[in-house]
């Protein structure tokens, strides 16, 4: 039982840090101030260094290493996260890593080959868009359809609060996985799981104000009768809702690494700040308020990282050992991290702003960044606080604890 990365996975986290350090840390704040987008440049610095080919095949132009796909991820969403705190950049990456490795798990041959080399150069982006208007947490209320017709899928339907919207259909190329209502009857078991590219005629699309991950757009697609070919359809028709569900296992272990990479540089700048600033002749860390505090948040934080690893190592032994341990069971692994991480993070980017005093509430400090950034994941993005404990009850107190059943 190792408790260590291997040197591989070292000199990755090491080689990453560097060029986050240098070449996307002092540009954050310019990055969420702008509110144009996150720059080529810096994707095409994360390309070259094969972040975004980390859960893609090498016969797709990847650099995916075999049965480590998503521990790699981890590592390379938690160091992106400490650079880039406002959580554009770490949001950005881990949905193309998250989804795009559902695209290699379950996309047709046809598909995999058209767009995961793009994902992997940087060139194209991958996002999920399941929310509607009419709510997100139940996903087996979803109105959109998906009608077969002539070796496609007719789409139509609306979508809510998705992120990427103007990466995909203006600033670069891309689309997104979501899912449709193929069986009006079944519920749950009448869904398709289907990627769809972002210009494709009959989809239209609005953009949101968000108050956070500035550089990252947030929107709305509308499908009127869009005409989707059937090559890009997930796995079998009608069994979307479970693939769905795996994806998600797999996004909310990286949503939980950037919380958990923005925590962590927040408490060090936090550290790093009450050991200089001298209140009453003596340092800021003296005071057992404030140095408890930052004790109390990173043994909390150093607990979080330690399970976050284990669900990654979970989540990549569970394709690489058939009979591992159930998609129901890693749910409930990861539901804790995703419970824990956004709310602790949340509370220590805030803490540590008070630790900085008047000029943690300033633009100059980044910790405003983080805090705004992480509240997406507080306020339910990739699934909210509750719905987490849902998961939660239902895999350790059984069926009983479900309201819907």
């Amino acid at each position: 039982m190792e408790f260590r990365l291997s040197a591989e996975q070292e000199l990755f986290k090491n080689t990453l840090r560097e060029h986050c350090t240098k070449y996307i840390e002092p540009i954050s704040r310019e990055i969420d101030d702008k509110e144009a987008g996150i720059p080529d440049e810096v994707i095409q610095g994360l390309a070259d260094l094969g972040v975004f080919g980390l859960t893609i095949p090498e016969k797709y132009g990847g650099s995916a290493p075999e049965g480590e796909e998503i521990t790699y991820a981890n590592i390379a969403i938690q160091e992106i996260a400490r650079a880039e705190m406002s959580m554009a950049l770490p949001v950005y990456t881990l949905l193309c890593l998250g989804w795009g490795y559902l695209i290699t798990k379950y996309g047709t041959e046809q598909l995999k080959k058209e767009i995961l080399p793009k994902v992997a150069a940087g060139k194209y982006f991958v996002g999920i868009a399941t929310t509607e208007p009419a709510g997100g947490s139940d996903v087996a209320n979803i109105k959109t359809t998906g009608v077969r017709k002539d070796g496609k899928l007719v789409i139509n339907g609306e979508k809510a609060y998705i992120s990427g919207v103007l990466e995909c259909c203006e600033q670069r190329d891309g689309g997104h996985v979501t899912l449709v209502r193929t069986d009006p009857q079944a519920r749950h078991k009448g869904f398709t799981f289907v990627f769809i590219p972002g210009r494709l005629p009959g989809i239209s699309y609005t953009t949101y104000k968000d108050i956070g991950r500035m550089a990252l757009s947030t929107g709305g697609f509308t499908y009127k009768d869009v005409q989707v070919p059937e090559y890009c359809v997930l796995g079998e028709m009608n069994r979307g809702f479970y693939l769905n569900m795996e994806g998600f296992n797999v996004a909310r272990i990286l949503v939980s690494a950037a919380c958990v990479g923005m925590a962590e540089r927040a408490l060090e700048l936090s550290r790093d700040y009450v050991t200089q600033r001298v209140m009453f002749g003596q340092p800021l860390a003296k005071f057992e308020g404030i140095s408890f505090e930052i004790a109390e948040d990173h043994a909390s934080l150093e607990q979080l990282k330690l399970y976050l690893q284990y669900g990654a190592w979970c989540a990549d032994m569970i394709f690489k050992e058939p009979g591992f341990m159930t998609h129901r069971q890693l749910s409930r692994i990861i539901s804790i991290c995703k419970m824990e991480a956004p709310t602790l993070a949340a509370e220590i980017a805030r803490r540590a702003m008070m630790h900085h005093g008047a000029y943690g509430f300033t633009k100059d400090c980044p910790l405003g960044r983080g805090l705004r950034g992480v509240m997406s994941y507080v306020v339910g993005a990739e699934g909210g606080y509750h719905v987490q404990k849902l998961i939660i009850a239902r895999e350790f107190i059984g069926d009983v604890a479900v309201p819907y059943r």
